[in-house]
C-alpha cells in the first residue's frame, strides 16, 4: 500500500509540473492545427483526408484529429485540451511503472518513473496538443503490450500480437517518424510468434487503420517520390543518437529553454545528465550482452527500440534532424535507465539513497522548467499571434468563443499579410469553426457585413491599439499582456458602417457602391468609400483579380493632381453580404477649382469596372466639385 501510494504521489507530482507553466508555452500553429480540423468536423461535417503537413514533405494522418474530435466537442477551450496531453502522458508513466513491474524492484520502479516524470524534454514536448505529443503514451502502451516477452521472455497471446498491429498503426499515423519503429516491431513478433495466419490478420488490420495516412501520401506521391535519400550509408554525424539521449537525460535543456540560470545549476544539470546518460549506455550493452551470451534475444530488443530511429536519422540525411523527430525513443530510453540501474547497483533493500537522489534530479529539472516557463512569459512578444503565449491565447480564445452561440456566420478578419497558417491557428484556439480571412489594414481598409458581425483582430507588441481609421473605431475590446504587448478586437455590427452620402449604383463585376464620406482637413482630404458585395462572379479565375478604388484629383484642363489609389480587395476574398470600407488619403490644395473622380481598376488585369447607370454605363463617376463646379453629386459622369 505505502509504495502504491508512493507511485500515485509520482504521478501526482508528474501532473502538476505539466500543469505548472501551461500559461507560458506558445499555442502555436503546430498545436492548434488537429484542434481545428476536429472543430471543423464537428461544426461543419468537414472529414480530413490528410493531417497536418511535417518538416520531410509527407502529411501525417488525420487519426490524431479523429481521435480530439470528441474532447473537442465537449471542452472547446486550449487550456483544457493541454490538460488533457498532460493526462494522457501522465497515463504512460503509469504504463511505464506497470512495464517495470517483473523486471525491476520497487526502488528503482520509483526512481525510473519519476525522472519520466521530471524529465524536462519529455514535459516539453508531452504536454502539447501537437503531434509528437502522442508518442510517448502510444509506444509505452505499444512496449506495454510486448511485455510478457521484452521483459520475461514469454510467449505473447494472440490477442497481445493482434493489439501490437493496432498499436502499429496508431504510432505510425501520429507522424511518419514513428513508422521507423515498425522494423523493431517485425523483429519482436518474428521472433515472439510464428503463426502467419494471425499475422495476416493484424496486417490487414494494420493495412486497415492506415488507410487515412496511406491516401494521404498517395496524393503527395510526387512529392514522396522527390524525397531525397541519405547522401551515402555511413553515419556522418552523431546529432541524433544526441537527441536520443537527451530526450531522457535532460542534457542541453538549461542551456537551450532555461537560461540564463546560475552556472552551478547547469553544471549539476550537465553532471546528471553525463549519469543518466552512462546508465543508458550500460542498459543497453548490458542487454545486448545478456541476449548474446544467454540467448535470449528478446533482451536485445530494446536496444533496437531505442536506438533504430537514431540509427536512420544519423545517416547524412539532406534535411535538417529535428530534436522531436527523437520523440519515439523516450519510452524505450527510461526503460533503459532501470536496465542500467540493476546492473550498477547492487539488490540490496538498503537503496535509500536511490530515492534521495531521484528526488533531487526530479528537484533540479522542476527549476529548470519553472525557469524555461518564466522566461517564455518574459520574452518579448514579436506581435505574431501565432506566437503568443497560451494565456494569452486563452484571453483572445475569450474574447471570440461566445460569438459563435450569437451568431454562427460571425466573420473574423485579420490583417493583410497574416501567415496563411493563422485562421488555422485561431480555429483551434477558439475550438469553434468560425469564418477566418486575412485582408484587412487598419489605416486603409475595414470590413463588415449586411447580416453578421464582424471583428477585426489586431495585435501589437508595444504601445496602443490604434483606431481603424476607415471607421473611426477604437478597439471594442482590448486585451493589454503582461510585457505591454496588446490584443485589440473591434466588433463592426450590422448597420454599424454607413456612409455620409448614399450613392446606390451597382457595378459589372457585382459590387455596389453604396456611397462614401469625405473628411477635408487642411492640406489633405480623405475619401472613405462603401463597396457592397451583391454578387461573385463564376470565373474560375477570380482568385488572381485584385479590385481597388482609384481616385482623380483634377484640375479645370482635365491635368491629374493627384492619383492615389485604395487599398484594394483580392478576388478570393470577396464573400456576397460584405461591405468593403476603403479609405484613401492624399494631398488637397484646398481653396483651388478641382474635381473628384473615382472609379475600380484591377492592376493584375489591367481592366475597369463599369458602374451600371439607368442611362448607360461608365467607368468614373464625379464624387464632388470645388471652386467652380457644380457640387451636385453624380454631376459630370463620364
Amino acid at each position: 500500500m505505502h509504495r502504491r501510494a508512493a507511485l500515485l504521489g509520482i504521478l501526482a507530482f508528474g501532473f502538476a509540473i505539466r500543469m505548472a507553466g501551461l500559461s507560458a508555452i506558445r499555442h502555436n500553429h503546430d498545436h492548434a492545427f488537429p484542434i481545428a480540423q476536429a472543430a471543423m468536423l464537428i461544426d461543419r461535417g468537414i472529414r480530413p483526408v490528410e493531417g497536418q503537413r511535417t518538416t520531410i514533405g509527407l502529411p501525417a494522418s488525420p487519426m490524431v484529429s479523429y481521435a480530439l474530435a470528441p474532447a473537442v466537442f465537449l471542452l472547446r477551450h486550449p487550456w483544457a485540451l493541454h490538460s488533457l496531453a498532460g493526462m494522457l502522458d501522465v497515463l504512460g508513466l503509469a504504463l511505464l511503472a506497470r512495464l517495470l513491474r517483473t523486471r525491476a524492484e520497487l526502488d528503482i520502479i520509483g526512481f525510473t518513473v519519476l525522472l519520466a516524470a521530471a524529465s524536462p524534454w519529455r514535459v516539453y514536448f508531452a504536454r502539447g496538443t501537437w503531434l509528437p505529443a502522442w508518442f510517448p503514451l502510444l509506444v509505452t502502451a505499444w512496449l506495454a503490450c510486448l511485455r510478457p516477452y521484452l521483459m520475461d521472455g514469454q510467449r505473447l497471446s494472440r490477442g497481445r500480437v493482434l493489439l501490437g498491429w493496432v498499436l502499429a498503426a496508431g504510432v505510425s499515423q501520429v507522424h511518419p517518424v514513428g513508422g521507423l519503429l515498425l522494423i523493431p516491431w517485425a523483429l519482436t513478433v518474428w521472433l515472439t510468434f510464428r503463426s502467419w495466419r494471425i499475422h495476416g490478420i493484424g496486417f490487414a488490420m494494420f493495412t486497415l487503420l492506415m488507410l487515412p495516412a496511406l491516401l494521404g501520401i498517395w496524393q503527395h506521391r510526387a512529392q514522396a517520390g522527390e524525397l531525397r535519400h541519405p547522401e551515402g550509408f555511413w553515419p556522418q554525424t552523431p546529432v541524433a543518437f544526441a537527441h536520443a539521449l537527451r530526450m531522457v537525460s535532460g542534457r542541453h535543456f538549461a542551456e537551450v529553454w532555461a537560461s540564463p540560470l546560475p552556472s552551478p545549476l547547469v553544471f549539476l544539470a550537465n553532471v546528471n545528465a553525463t549519469a543518466l546518460e552512462l546508465m543508458v549506455t550500460l542498459g543497453a550493452f548490458g542487454a545486448m550482452a545478456e541476449g548474446i551470451l544467454r540467448r535470449r534475444p528478446e533482451r536485445a530488443l530494446l536496444v533496437i527500440w531505442w536506438g533504430f530511429p537514431a540509427v536512420v536519422f544519423s545517416l547524412p540525411w539532406p534535411y535538417p534532424i529535428h530534436i522531436h523527430y527523437l520523440v519515439p525513443t523516450i519510452p524505450a530510453g527510461s526503460l533503459l535507465v532501470a536496465e542500467g540501474l540493476r546492473w550498477c547497483i547492487p539488490g540490496t533493500q538498503r537503496r535509500w539513497w536511490l530515492q534521495g537522489v531521484g528526488i533531487g534530479i526530479a528537484m533540479l529539472w522542476t527549476i529548470l522548467i519553472v525557469q524555461m516557463d518564466r522566461n517564455a512569459l518574459q520574452h518579448p512578444w514579436t506581435g505574431n499571434l501565432e506566437g503568443l503565449p497560451l494565456q494569452a491565447s486563452i484571453r483572445l480564445a475569450h474574447g471570440l468563443s461566445s460569438w459563435p452561440a450569437q451568431d454562427l456566420q460571425v466573420q473574423v478578419l485579420l490583417p493583410a499579410g497574416c501567415a496563411e497558417t493563422t485562421p488555422v491557428w485561431i480555429i483551434g484556439t477558439v475550438g469553434h469553426t468560425l469564418d477566418i480571412r486575412c485582408g484587412f489594414h487598419p489605416e486603409r481598409l475595414a470590413f463588415a457585413h449586411a447580416e453578421h458581425p464582424v471583428i477585426h483582430v489586431l495585435a501589437g507588441p508595444s504601445g496602443a491599439p490604434p483606431i481603424l481609421a476607415p471607421l473611426g473605431r477604437s478597439p471594442t475590446i482590448t486585451l493589454t499582456l503582461m510585457d505591454g504587448s496588446w490584443l485589440a478586437l473591434y466588433v463592426i455590427r450590422p448597420g454599424e458602417a454607413q456612409p455620409s452620402v448614399r450613392y446606390e449604383l451597382p457595378t459589372d463585376i457585382g459590387w455596389r457602391l453604396i456611397g462614401y464620406t469625405l473628411r477635408e482637413e487642411a492640406e489633405s482630404l480623405e475619401v472613405i468609400t462603401f463597396w457592397s458585395v451583391d454578387e461573385v462572379p463564376k470565373d474560375p479565375m477570380r482568385w488572381s483579380w485584385h479590385m481597388q478604388p482609384f481616385h482623380h484629383l483634377l484640375d479645370p484642363q482635365g491635368r491629374q493632381v493627384e492619383n492615389p489609389s485604395g487599398f484594394g480587395v483580392p478576388g478570393f476574398l470577396w464573400r456576397e453580404g460584405d461591405l468593403y470600407i476603403d479609405r484613401t488619403a492624399m494631398l488637397f490644395p484646398k481653396g483651388k477649382t478641382l474635381r473628384l473622380e473615382i472609379g475600380l481598376f484591377d492592376p493584375n488585369r489591367g481592366v475597369r469596372a463599369r458602374f451600371m447607370r439607368p442611362d448607360g454605363t461608365v467607368d468614373t463617376l464625379l464624387l464632388r466639385a470645388w471652386a467652380g463646379y457644380s457640387s451636385d453629386e453624380g454631376a459630370g459622369e463620364r
